[in-house]
């Protein structure tokens, strides 16, 4: 898409924004596959040489990328956060003290950092015994399956029975069965893995099991395993229900000072049957004595000794732990590593301490919550009344719930606010991520869904207020190759950045990183396949976008949405279609002595040209009122003695004029 300007207008590369305006904006300062510090880049150092340029282009906020010390190290996106504090680890983002001089720049620049901190879940804790884990796998009956009890990740828990003493060498029948015997779990793919501290990976191919194998009590074969190699097999779903595997040990398979069986019973993602079972090692033989009480149940929830030397926690810290739940829904379901129970007052005081740390160490002035609708909101108000009694009001607090469903975003917002106090409320507002908008710019851009649907679309239209809400139009979250909910938006994705920086009733616009600087190039080893095709940079457009918004639009308080279905201002194509366009205009009270802004975006196939009336406020507009173009077009708007203005653009662009003589710098 071109973008023209006449000479009147020359000067504004040379504009720069008042920043003084409180108008937020919001960078997404990262992107999934950006440069991490385990490949030996700095992120870190990246956006701390933007916010010279940042501040200019009018940004108030920055969300730079998760920087917990996550489990996997310096090359995750840090969504496995370990250690919470840091400490002295790399992270993906860059080392501590990289970390630092970047949210100094920012602050420096009059830039809130923003940090993405993760509510929900923790990963990479020490292996430790678990007794509520093993209560909850024992347990499992079809009573509870049928009142909605989901079994325990096997992928997050495993099997250790010490080799000492009668446990020796010889051979060992593992039986597995599913606890519950419910039909939802059986013929479930899973394989089993076996090692010792001496032995491990042997690195071989996969053994697969013999059907039928229910061993010795089902008057059946058992098949052969071995240490060190996957076992396929599957959850019996006939016979006896039972699998059963033989493993021969030597004595050279073990330390024989000391050392442990670990099993391990993962489950496989074949053919869409990868959902998990509740099967489990019930029995374990080994010369004639069953040493499965033996079997303590581990995970990965050990929390303490580590390097920042803060944010300790155990088991009883995450789900299941003998309150009560269900492992199940939104809230409880254990999509993600360890799920914290906040209903434990050691794991609210660490995630208060952790927050507290982030604004008093690392000077944090906002909040990006990952995966809101899997914590309660509860925690949320009661996290932000914390903060704020300790004299601490973020300026932006947004979370993050992956979901188009208005009612579901709306009610969290709603739910956080009620867990307010009303001092709090004040000083603070959360907001939401608005996916329903988002996701109704990807259909109107890249599908040609009908425009006047984003009209409708967003959760400031739909009850809730824009006070409340973060629009934005791509995220890191959307990386399908297909053009589907999960896709970019790839076709012309200015038009949608034309809609949220506009419409100032919708919430605070988010950028998106690449959208704005530009996607790697083609051949520069960052490149990714669900990258769009254009991989330029819009951030021209996008600064002239804000920079309007800035100057003529912030502190309107009416937008009449013109080709709105249904509308009573005419509108009379000459060509392109209603159905293709958004038409609109922003009204400031009367009392502003502001001057009106009308906002037109095509996105049709087709040149537009509309005679359109709009609103003229208490005959504020004389017939020949000029609208000048600040952006996208070159072509004047006049006021015609019906109320009219003829708006003319060229397929797949958009403009943005006012009322008056006024040049983009104004």
């Amino acid at each position: 898409m071109m973008h023209r300007t006449i000479p009147v207008f020359a000067l504004l590369v040379f504009c720069f924004q008042n920043t003084s305006i409180g108008q937020q904006f919001l960078l997404q300062g990262w992107y999934w596959d950006y440069p991490k510090a385990g490949a030996g880049y700095s992120w870190a150092d990246t956006l701390a040489l933007h916010a010279t340029d940042l501040e200019k282009s009018g940004f108030s906020h920055v969300w730079f990328p998760p920087h917990a010390a996550c489990s996997s190290g310096a090359n995750s996106n840090g969504y496995d956060p370990r250690d919470l504090f840091i400490g002295n680890a790399t992270t993906g983002v860059g080392s501590r003290s990289d970390l630092d001089a970047m949210l100094d720049s920012l602050a420096a620049h009059n830039i809130a950092p923003v940090a993405d901190l993760v509510f929900n879940h923790r990963d990479g804790g020490y292996p430790q015994a678990n007794p509520a884990v093993e209560g909850w796998i024992e347990n499992m009956t079809a009573t509870k399956v049928n009142a909605g009890d989901q079994p325990f990740p096997p992928d997050r828990v495993h099997g250790a029975i010490p080799l000492a003493g009668a446990n020796g060498a010889g051979d060992y029948y593992i039986k597995i069965k599913s606890a519950s015997g419910h039909g939802n779990f059986h013929n479930k793919p899973y394989k089993l893995y076996l090692q010792t501290k001496k032995t491990g990976w042997q690195n071989l191919p996969a053994l697969t099991e013999n059907e039928p194998n229910g061993g010795g009590q089902c008057n059946e074969p058992s098949t052969p395993t071995q240490l060190g190699r996957d076992m396929n097999a599957n959850v019996d779903a006939f016979g006896c229900l039972i699998d059963e595997f033989k493993l021969t040990l030597s004595a050279n398979d073990f330390f024989p000072t000391g050392d442990t069986l670990f099993i391990y019973w993962n489950n496989r993602n074949v053919n869409g049957l990868g959902d998990y079972s509740d099967h489990f090692p019930f029995q374990i033989w080994h010369n004639g004595q069953n040493v499965q009480p033996q079997m303590a149940y581990r995970t990965w929830t050990g929390f303490t000794n580590l390097p920042s030397g803060r944010g300790q926690m155990s088991w009883a810290n995450f789900k299941p732990n003998g309150n009560p739940t269900q492992l199940a829904g939104d809230e409880d379901a254990m999509y993600f590593f360890y799920d914290y129970d906040q209903a434990v007052p050691s794991t609210i005081d660490t995630l208060y301490a952790w927050t507290k740390w982030n604004w008093t160490d690392l000077h944090v002035r906002g909040l990006r919550m990952d995966a809101v609708k899997h914590f309660p909101p509860a925690f949320v108000g009661n996290l932000l009344d914390y903060l704020h009694a300790q004299g601490m009001n973020p300026s932006l607090v947004v979370g993050e719930s992956f979901t188009t469903d208005i009612g579901q975003l709306s009610y969290w917002v709603n739910a956080v606010l009620a867990n307010m106090d009303a001092a709090t409320q004040a000083a603070i507002s959360p907001k939401i991520f608005d996916f329903a908008l988002r996701e109704k710019l990807r259909q109107v851009c890249d599908h040609g869904v009908d425009a006047r649907d984003l009209f409708h679309a967003a959760c400031a239209e739909n009850g809730l207020s824009g006070f409340n809400v973060v629009t934005f139009v791509n995220n890191h979250d959307f990386r399908d190759g297909s053009p589907g909910f999960n896709a970019l938006v790839r076709q012309d994705v200015e038009l949608a950045y034309a809609y949220i920086l506009t419409n100032n009733k919708l919430g605070v616009p988010t950028v998106f990183y690449p959208d704005y600087y530009g996607y790697p190039p083609t051949g520069s080893g960052f490149e990714q396949p669900y990258h769009p095709t254009d991989k330029a940079p819009r951030k021209a457009d996008i600064d002239r976008l804000i920079r309007a918004h800035r100057n003529h639009i912030v502190g309107a308080t009416q937008g009449i949405y013109l080709n709105d279905y249904g509308s009573s201002w005419a509108s009379n194509f000459a060509s392109g279609a209603a159905n293709q366009c958004v038409l609109f205009q922003l009204q400031h009270p009367a009392s502003a002595s502001k001057p009106t802004v009308v906002v037109a975006i095509n996105y049709g196939s087709s040149a537009l040209d509309v005679t359109q009336n709009i609103q003229n406020l208490g005959s504020l507009m004389p017939v020949g009122q000029v609208f000048s173009p600040l952006v996208g077009t070159d072509k004047v708007l006049t006021l015609n003695n019906s109320n009219q203005v003829r708006i003319q653009l060229p397929p797949r662009s958009y403009g943005v004029w006012v009322q008056g003589i006024h040049s983009e710098c104004d």
